[in-house]
C-alpha cells in the first residue's frame, strides 16, 4: 500500500507548552481516517504540520513525491477568511484549485473549465457559478471551497470540521460524497460529529497531545480512556449510542 504521508515521532510546542508529543501516523492511499479529540488537544496543529505551515521541532514528516499531475493534498479549512468585497465569482474561486505553482496569470484549459463546472454540479453550486462570492451564505461558501479543494483531484483530501455552516441536506450529501471520493483518494476528516463519522471512516485517530491510531471505526469507552481521548458521546449507526463520562487529562 502506498504511503502518502509518514509522521514519525513528531513533537511541537508553542512557547514551551507541548502541543504534540512524539506523535506518529501513516496515511496510506485510500485511507479514510477520522480525527477526534478535545479542543486544544492538538488536532489543528497536526493539520498544520501535515500541510507544512508549521515545522516539527523534532521527528520527521515524509510526503509522497507525486509522479503525475495530481496534487498531493486538497484542504478544506474550518473557517475561510475572505474579503467579500473582492470581485470574484463562484466559478473563478473553484478554478483557483488549478493555480498551485502556476501563478495567478495562468490561462485555464478547456478541460480545467469543464472539471470546474463538473465539481460545481457535484457540490450543488453550478447554478450560482456567476454569482459574486460576497453574496453567498456561509453554507454556500463552504460548498464552493470544498469544490476548490477537490477540483484538481488530490491524492489526500483534508477536511477540518467540514459541516461548519452547512445545512442538514448538504451535510448528508457531503458524507455520501466523501464515501464515493474515498474510492479515488485518501481522506483525513477532523470532526466532533462522531455519530456520523464513525459510520463513514475506516479508522480513528485520537489526538490529545499524544496520538493513538485505532484501526477500526468501532471504538469503546474503555479504549478512548486508554487513548487519553476525553470524548463524551460517540455513536455507531443511526440509533445506538454510548454516553461516556468526562475524564481528566493524564500527565
Amino acid at each position: 500500500m502506498e504511503h502518502l504521508i509518514e509522521i514519525n515521532e513528531v513533537s511541537f510546542a508553542y512557547d514551551q507548552e507541548v502541543i504534540l508529543d512524539s506523535v506518529s501516523l501513516t496515511i496510506n492511499d485510500k485511507d479514510f481516517i477520522g480525527v477526534i479529540g478535545p479542543n486544544g488537544g492538538g488536532k489543528t496543529t497536526l493539520l498544520r504540520l501535515i500541510l507544512g505551515t508549521e515545522i516539527p521541532q523534532s521527528g520527521t514528516i515524509t510526503t509522497l513525491e507525486s509522479t503525475d499531475k495530481r496534487p498531493l493534498i486538497g484542504y478544506l479549512p474550518q473557517y475561510q477568511k475572505i474579503d467579500k468585497s473582492f470581485p470574484i465569482n463562484v466559478f473563478d474561486v473553484v478554478r483557483q484549485g488549478f493555480l498551485s505553482g502556476a501563478g495567478a496569470l495562468k490561462r485555464f484549459s478547456k478541460e480545467e473549465n469543464e472539471k470546474t463546472a463538473d465539481i460545481l454540479r457535484k457540490v450543488g453550486m453550478y447554478e450560482y457559478r456567476k454569482r459574486p462570492i460576497g453574496e453567498l451564505s456561509g453554507g454556500q461558501m463552504q460548498r464552493v471551497f470544498l469544490g476548490r479543494a477537490l477540483v484538481n483531484e488530490p491524492r489526500l483530501l483534508i477536511l477540518d470540521e467540514p459541516n461548519t455552516y452547512v445545512d442538514n441536506q448538504f451535510e448528508n450529501d457531503l458524507y455520501n460524497m466523501l464515501t464515493a471520493l474515498n474510492e479515488r483518494m485518501a481522506i483525513l476528516l477532523v470532526s466532533h460529529d462522531l455519530g456520523t463519522i464513525t459510520s463513514k471512516v475506516k479508522s480513528i485517530a485520537c489526538v490529545n497531545r499524544t496520538l493513538n491510531h485505532h484501526m477500526s471505526n468501532k471504538i469503546t469507552a474503555e479504549q478512548l480512556n486508554d487513548y487519553n481521548c476525553p470524548i463524551q458521546i460517540i455513536s455507531h449507526g443511526e440509533i445506538p449510542h454510548t454516553v461516556l463520562p468526562h475524564h481528566h487529562h493524564k500527565h
